[in-house]
């Protein structure tokens, strides 16, 4: 699922490497002359010619050429002259080192051109690319930032601490620049996305896909424990951290509209649910400067530095006619009904008290819209009625609407006609759900059938 560190282990397609076929073809010839004691001397070792150090014992030779056997492979044992390596037998050579095996041994890796120079790409202390040159590791670090910079000019930094450091290896140890950037990305952006459903909560997410609801966090910096998930959001789903993180940070202005206010003015004169616009409204513009925040590229927060203002919003000014003309018995009616169902109880004389309203049938919870647009007057407990909202009509209307179950306006908020202002219930003095609607003027209850 996530790139695997780039080591000596790690599948790789091998290059014909010429190196590799000069050195399976290295041997060892000695010359021994007679004429040398074999009990005084040192051994002289040379490449292609070329002297390299002296080592007291020959068998400080074999020794440094099953290390470079071990390192780099192909060796074989002692051949005929003509070899790249040879060993001499001689008195004195004080011109040349005297040195011990693992030296000749570095020696000759060198000499016979097996090792390179290189620079590993250090994550966190770790070594994972290997690259020909400081030039090659700067430019693949370049590539990945630019990679996840959107905003143009945004500062850049790993949360990873990033090093470099030389080393000799092999030259199929050396990576490809862009093969290296390819496997980068790869592990990076090896994500799943989970796209937020109905009833979905983090504890949910996160037992869907075998994490914790902490491994869930860390992969979305923008959604906190207590975040209200909402429906269409997209959840990153990563069991690992990437091998790279890219934090940019960029100063970003942006044009953006401000609305404009509404002012409503009341007028008795024009028919209720009637409305007349004095001075259409139009939005402001500013500009805003925001701190935007990222990482790979995802947008983690956007944080508001400062705005100026371009241009003020003007405010839209309205009328609403608050008249209302009640139908008279008989009449058209005037009012809409508060809720559907059934008139259970009508208005007038009951078991020797007098019913100041209807009792409409409905079930619990059940919609409660205005009859008619106006002003909430009273929304609350109130008594026998229970939860009940009352709304003035201008000209001394009012209606009630009692027993609610709750309550979804506030004293002073203006409603228009059929707007939801409650639900139904059976609160206060009541044997059941159902909604008791009273029409009242000028503080006299009046029958609601007259005006529905």
């Amino acid at each position: 699922m996530y790139l695997r560190r780039y080591r000596r282990t790690s599948p790789r397609i091998r290059r014909p490497n010429p190196l590799g076929i000069v050195v399976f073809l290295l041997c060892l010839v000695v010359l021994a002359s007679s004429a040398v004691s074999a009990n005084n001397g040192t051994w002289a070792v040379s490449v292609d010619g070329e002297p390299v150090a002296r080592v007291s014992d020959y068998q400080e030779v074999n020794e440094a050429l099953a290390g470079v056997r071990h390192q780099y492979g192909g060796i074989g044992g002692p051949a005929a002259a003509g070899s790249r390596v040879q060993a001499v037998r001689t008195l004195n050579n004080g011109e040349l080192p005297l040195v011990n095996a693992h030296e000749l041994e570095e020696m000759l890796v060198e000499a016979l051109g097996l090792a390179q120079d290189a620079v590993g790409l250090l994550i966190d202390g770790e070594r994972h690319f290997v690259f020909a040159d400081r030039a090659a590791a700067r430019e693949f670090v370049a590539r990945v930032v630019q990679s996840y910079s959107v905003e143009e000019g945004a500062e850049a930094r790993f949360l990873e601490e990033v090093g470099m450091v030389g080393l000799k290896v092999r030259s199929d140890e050396i990576i490809d620049l862009e093969e290296a950037v390819r496997l980068a990305r790869e592990n990076i952006e090896n994500v799943q996305k989970h796209i937020v459903g109905e009833g979905d909560t983090l504890w949910d997410v996160a037992e869907k896909y075998d994490l914790t609801v902490r491994e869930l966090l860390a992969s979305n910096p923008g959604v906190k424990e207590n975040s209200v998930l909402r429906i269409g959001e997209e959840l990153i789903i990563a069991r690992e951290k990437p091998l790279l993180t890219v934090v940019t940070t960029a100063q970003v202005v942006e044009t953006e509209e401000i609305p404009y206010q509404t002012s409503v003015r009341r007028d008795p004169n024009l028919p209720a649910g009637q409305r007349k616009v004095l001075e259409p409204g139009a939005p402001g513009v500013e500009e805003v400067t925001y701190l935007v925040t990222r990482r790979n590229g995802r947008l983690v927060s956007q944080e508001r530095l400062d705005a100026r203002r371009i241009t003020a919003p003007v405010t839209r000014v309205e009328v609403s006619g608050s008249k209302i003309v009640l139908a008279s018995r008989g009449g058209s009616g005037q009012l809409a009904w508060p809720t559907g169902g059934g008139v259970i109880s009508p208005f007038g004389m009951r078991g020797g008290r007098m019913h100041t309203g209807i009792d409409i049938a409905a079930s619990r919870g059940a919609s409660v819209v205005a009859a008619e647009g106006g002003k909430v007057i009273r929304s609350g407990w109130h008594g026998g009625y229970g939860i009940t909202v009352d709304i003035s009509h201008g000209n001394g209307v009012v209606t009630r609407y009692a027993h609610l179950s709750s309550a979804a306006v506030s004293v002073g908020l203006e409603v228009q006609r059929g707007q939801y202002i409650g639900a139904v219930g059976s609160t206060g003095n009541s044997t059941g759900p159902h909604l008791h609607f009273e029409v009242i003027v000028n503080g006299q209850p009046q029958n609601p059938l007259n005006y529905l």
